[in-house]
């Protein structure tokens, strides 16, 4: 997503969310705990000339619902670790590792009626990297990734165990474009852009 509507899609984000919270009469709320791994699409894009690879990670994640009604909740997920991701170079091997933790904030349908409840949803997400070190032919200098953000989009399901226990299984989409620095020097984009799936437990109350 380009950096000029990022913010007004968070902006009608908002607005959407507290449209729907007037409604919310009968709300309650639930949290979860689990693990999701991220994986970051194949064609990362060009670093210094050079085709760039992001390996795949997984760490704990949580998270934070509140239910509007039947069929329509708001969700808060995060990463309650970080992720770690080591970044090769064609012809050059792992060349730097970055970690980052992801949080998205969205507004999603569950269908069904049953134990069994499908949902998707639409939400904003945030990209926090942290902790870049440089390796190999780069062993030595100052790499530098920027945060991103944007358009989440995620599909799961929950089965409920009972009036309160519950498990999850989803996929989300994360919008993960950061801009790559070496000693201050712009080397290009890493287009991480990774899908994300993860199991949790959580509970309503």
């Amino acid at each position: 997503m380009s950096t000029a509507l990022r913010p007004l899609a968070a902006t009608l984000l908002a607005t959407g969310l507290l449209a729907l919270a007037p409604a919310a009469t009968a709300a309650d709320f639930a949290i979860r705990i689990g693990g999701h791994s991220v994986n970051p699409k194949s064609d990362n894009g060009t670093l210094a000339g050079l085709p760039a690879r992001v390996g795949n990670q997984t760490a704990l994640t949580g998270g934070i619902s509140w239910h509007l009604d039947r069929h329509w909740f708001t969700d808060l997920w995060l990463g309650l670790d970080k992720f770690g991701h080591e970044v090769r170079l064609d012809g050059a091997g792992t060349v730097a590792t970055v970690e980052h933790r992801p949080i998205a904030l969205g507004i999603n349908y569950r269908a069904g009626i049953g134990a069994f409840r499908p949902f998707v949803g639409l939400g904003y997400g945030w990209v926090r990297v942290s902790g870049e070190r440089a390796f190999g032919i780069l062993t030595g200098s100052r790499v530098e990734a920027g945060n991103a953000s944007g358009i989440t989009y995620v599909v799961g399901a929950d089965i409920h165990l009972g009036e309160a226990w519950f498990l999850r299984a989803d996929a989300r989409r994360l919008d993960f474009d950061t801009r790559v620095r070496v000693d201050g020097a712009d080397v290009g984009t890493a287009n991480v852009d990774p899908w994300v799936y993860g199991l949790s437990v959580g509970v309503r109350f």
